[in-house]
């Protein structure tokens, strides 16, 4: 199995975890990208390793569940910058970049100098408030300068919060982030209520659990009313 060869010296023991990233791995074996991947896997930090593992379970599912290609990874666009993967049907050509905020950022200034990021994400009896919204609108900013203004492009969130975005029992915290249109949170109104990013054609949010009895693959589009090229994906 690949995964032993290539990370089975990871903190990754759940079984079910490790016979669904095999399957990531063997998919960028085939499309010929293992070998760039592998120092982002093996040779640097667990956080490094997981937002790899997530660029790569973005392209698997876009693939495998969804019926897009992957046609090219790390594809220059502007600023020196490149997304992450390009994906293509008979009508689209899509570019796509991944983000993928973590816990680790959801805390607070007191806890990251006392250590709370080097011990383990849940702890028993630990209680805290969230904010998706902020979340979502942080990595949508992040990542815009990559996008062209002449492409299809299309915004890829896979997080691992304390409580994932698709876990959430409604879209209250997507809707504040991408469509609230009163200035009420940060002073701001959502990011897709002008034009500001139009060159976001969509975002997709993708929350993934082996361990799930009920779907693996959880998923969900969120079109930009305001971008400058629409496009319909499924």
């Amino acid at each position: 199995m690949l995964f032993d060869k290539i990370l089975g010296d990871s903190d990754i023991i759940n079984d079910n975890w490790k016979k669904e990233i095999n399957k990531w791995l063997v998919f960028i074996e085939n499309k010929g990208e293992l070998k760039r991947f592998i120092p982002r896997l093996t040779k640097m930090d667990n956080s490094k390793r997981d937002e790899a593992l997530t660029e790569i379970s973005s392209a698997y599912l876009l693939e495998n569940e969804l019926n897009f290609v992957v046609t090219g990874w790390e594809v220059p666009t502007k600023n020196n910058k490149n997304v992450d993967f390009v994906i293509e049907s008979k009508v689209n050509k899509i570019f796509c970049e991944v983000k993928s905020p973590g816990w680790e950022g959801e805390l607070s200034k007191k806890e990251l100098m006392e250590g709370r990021k080097d011990q383990q994400k849940y702890i028993p009896s630990e209680w805290r408030s969230f904010g998706h919204w902020k979340n979502i609108r942080y990595a949508i900013k992040k990542a815009y300068p990559k996008f062209l203004s002449n492409c299809k492009n299309l915004m890829i969130i896979q997080d691992d919060l304390w409580v994932n975005i698709l876990d959430f029992p409604t879209d209250i915290q997507i809707e504040i982030a991408l469509f609230e249109d009163q200035s009420v949170y940060n002073n701001e109104k959502g990011v897709f209520t002008n034009s500001d990013y139009e060159n976001v054609g969509r975002v997709l949010f993708i929350n993934i659990n082996p361990t799930s009895r009920k779907k693996i693959y959880k998923y969900k589009f969120f079109a930009n009313p305001n971008a400058f090229k629409k496009y319909n994906l499924l």
